[in-house]
C-alpha cells in the first residue's frame, strides 16, 4: 500500500494520567489499514512518513520518551522507525488526529525523496531534527486538512493520470508545512532582524488587506526598509511572493465574507481591497476552483438543516464539471454532463455554472501565463465534448448565447492558430462565434455581421502585408451603414494600440483571454 488516510479517535480506558501502563490508546481501523498492531510505533514502512494533524481536542504526544503537549492545530511529520503515542489529559476529554501515510520514494522525487538532503521533503526536516513538527493557524489547518481530504479522494480513483495529481497534492502539503516548521535560529541577529520584518509585512497585511492601495511600496515606507530587500526577506520567511500572499489574504476573507454575509460582490470587493469585480472572480477561481456564486451556494446548502441530498449532489456535480474541465478530462466531463442531466440538473446550470466556468478559470490563467496553449487545447476539447451532449438541450430550451460575433483571417494571411484560440475562448465565455476562416475578404466580413445580427466583427492577421485590410473592414463597415452597430476587433502579432486607433477599430487586445473578456462586456451592453 503505498498511501492512505484516517481519522482516529483517541480514548483512554482507565482513569490515571500520564501512566503508560494504565492507559490503553485505541486507534481505530489502523490495524485494518496495516495489516498488524503497530500502537505506538509509527508506519511500518522503512521509506514511510506519519503525517498527523490533531484536529480536535488535546493531549499528550509522546515521541520516544518525551512528552510534547499537543493541541488542535498541531502537524507532526514522523519517520518510520520513531516511536510515538498520543494520550488524553483527561479521561473526560476527547482527541482526534488526522493521519496520512506516504512512501516517500513512491510520490517525491529528486532530492525532496533523499533522506539527509536539505531539501528532503521540501524543507520540513532541514534543521536535522528527526520529527518535524509545527503549529498551524486556523486557515492552514484548514488548507491542510483540504489537501488531504484531496488526496484521500484522489486515491480512490485508481487510473494512472491520477498520480499527477495526487503527487502534486503531496507536494503542496510539505511546502505549506515548511513555512510553520518551528526552528531556531543559530546565533544570527540578522536572520532574527529578518523574521521580525517578514512579520511586520504579515501584521500590516492582515490588518490593511482591504485597503486596495496597499502594496509593497506602501509597506516600505512604513518600514524604511526598501522594496527589493522586504520582497527577498518576504519569500525567503514565507516561501511566497508578496503579491501572491496579499492575493491569498484577500480570498480568503472574500470567502468568509460569501459564507458569513449576504453581501454583494460589488460590496465583497470592496471591503476586501479588491482592484475591480473582474479581478474578484478570476482570482477566487483560481483560488477555490470554482465561482464565488458556487462558492456561496455551496456553503449555504451546508449550513441548512433541510438540505437535500439531491441539492448538495447538484452542486457538487457542477463543481466536478468544472474542475474536470480545467483539467482536460473529456471523457470525465462527457460521463459527467450526462449524470447531471439524468439527475435533472438544469442544463442552463451546467452550462454555465460547470463547463463555462471551468473554460473560464483556464482563459485567466493562460492570460496570466501559468498555463499555455497545450492545456488550452485539452481544456476546450473536454468543454466542447460537454457541449455537444447539452446542444440538443439547449436548443428545446431556447437558450440565448451572451453574442454573436464573427472571426476569421483577413485576405491574404493563412494563419490560424491565434483565431482559433480566441475562438475558443469566446466560445468558453458563452459567446456564439461564427468562424469565417481564413484569407476573409472585408465584404465577407460585412455580409456575416448583417445576416447573422453580429455584434462584433473580429479581425486576425499575423503577417505585416495584411494588416492594411483591417483598415478596409473598417471602412466597408462605414460604407454598408452598420458602423454604428457593431464593434471591430483587432488582433495579431504586428496589430497594436496604436495601430487600433490609427484605422479606426474600437478594440485592441494583447491575448486571446482578453479579447474574449472584452467581447463579453461589449455584448452585455
Amino acid at each position: 500500500m503505498e498511501i492512505a488516510s484516517l481519522s482516529n479517535c483517541l480514548k483512554p480506558d482507565l482513569q490515571k494520567i500520564f501512566d503508560e501502563e494504565s492507559i490503553v490508546v485505541f486507534y481505530d481501523n489502523i490495524e485494518d489499514l496495516l495489516g498488524e498492531d503497530i500502537v505506538g510505533k509509527g508506519p511500518v514502512a522503512s521509506d514511510c512518513l506519519e503525517v498527523g494533524v490533531v484536529t480536535e481536542g488535546c493531549g499528550v504526544h509522546y515521541i520516544g520518551e518525551k512528552p510534547i503537549p499537543c493541541k488542535v492545530g498541531d502537524i507532526y511529520i514522523i519517520p518510520s522507525g520513531v516511536e510515538h503515542r498520543y494520550f488524553l489529559t483527561s479521561p473526560t476529554d476527547t482527541l482526534v488526529v488526522r493521519k496520512l501515510l506516504i512512501s516517500v520514494k513512491d510520490w517525491l522525487r529528486g532530492d525532496a525523496a533523499v533522506p539527509g538532503s536539505k531539501r528532503y521533503c521540501y524543507g520540513v526536516f532541514e534543521d536535522g531534527a528527526s520529527v518535524a513538527y509545527a503549529m498551524l493557524n486556523a486557515r492552514m489547518k484548514e488548507r491542510i486538512g483540504a489537501i488531504i481530504d484531496y488526496i484521500s479522494d484522489e486515491i480512490s480513483d485508481r487510473e494512472d493520470d491520477r498520480k499527477t495529481v495526487i503527487r502534486s497534492y503531496i507536494v503542496q502539503l510539505f511546502s505549506f508545512v515548511a513555512r510553520y516548521i518551528n526552528r531556531s535560529v543559530k546565533n544570527s541577529c540578522r536572520q532574527s532582524k529578518d523574521a521580525e520584518i517578514a512579520a511586520a509585512v504579515i501584521k500590516t497585511v492582515e490588518e490593511n488587506f482591504s485597503d486596495n492601495n496597499l502594496s509593497l511600496e506602501t509597506i516600505s515606507a512604513e518600514l524604511f526598509v526598501s522594496v527589493s530587500k522586504i520582497s527577498r526577506i518576504f519569500k525567503a520567511h514565507s516561501g511566497q511572493l508578496f503579491s501572491e500572499y496579499l492575493r491569498e489574504v484577500r480570498m480568503n476573507h472574500s470567502a468568509k465574507l460569501l459564507e458569513q454575509t449576504k453581501l454583494t460582490v460589488d460590496k465583497i470587493v470592496a471591503k476586501c481591497g479588491i482592484k475591480d469585480v473582474a479581478t474578484f472572480y478570476r482570482n477566487f477561481r483560481e483560488e477555490f476552483g470554482m465561482s464565488p456564486q458556487i462558492y456561496r451556494q455551496l456553503k449555504e446548502l451546508n449550513k441548512r438543516t433541510d438540505i437535500t441530498e439531491k441539492e448538495k449532489s447538484k452542486m457538487e456535480m457542477l463543481n466536478e464539471i468544472s474542475v474536470n474541465v480545467q483539467n482536460g478530462r473529456a471523457k470525465a466531463v462527457k460521463e459527467l454532463v450526462e449524470k447531471a442531466i439524468a439527475a435533472g440538473v438544469a442544463v442552463e446550470d451546467i452550462l454555465n455554472d460547470g463547463l463555462l466556468a471551468g473554460m473560464s478559470v483556464i482563459g485567466e490563467k493562460f492570460k496570466n501565463n501559468e498555463v499555455y496553449v497545450p492545456e488550452v487545447l485539452v481544456a476546450a476539447r473536454a468543454m466542447s465534448m460537454g457541449t455537444q451532449i447539452l446542444k440538443p438541450y439547449l436548443i428545446v430550451n431556447g437558450l440565448k448565447s451572451t453574442g454573436k460575433v464573427c472571426i476569421g483571417t483577413v485576405q491574404g494571411d493563412l494563419h490560424d492558430i491565434g483565431k482559433n484560440l480566441v475562438k475558443m475562448m469566446m466560445e468558453g465565455k458563452g459567446l456564439e462565434v461564427i468562424d469565417l476562416g481564413t484569407d476573409v475578404p472585408p465584404d465577407t466580413f460585412i455580409k456575416t455581421a448583417i445576416e447573422q445580427d453580429c455584434k462584433i466583427i473580429c479581425c486576425s492577421a499575423l503577417l505585416t502585408t495584411t494588416i492594411p485590410v483591417m483598415a478596409d473592414v473598417v471602412k466597408a463597415a462605414e460604407e454598408a451603414g452598420i458602423r454604428d452597430k457593431v464593434k471591430i476587433m483587432i488582433g495579431g502579432a504586428p496589430v497594436n494600440e496604436e495601430f487600433c486607433k490609427q484605422i479606426g477599430a474600437d478594440i485592441y487586445t494583447v491575448d486571446a483571454a482578453s479579447a474574449a473578456d472584452a467581447a463579453v462586456e461589449f455584448c452585455k451592453k
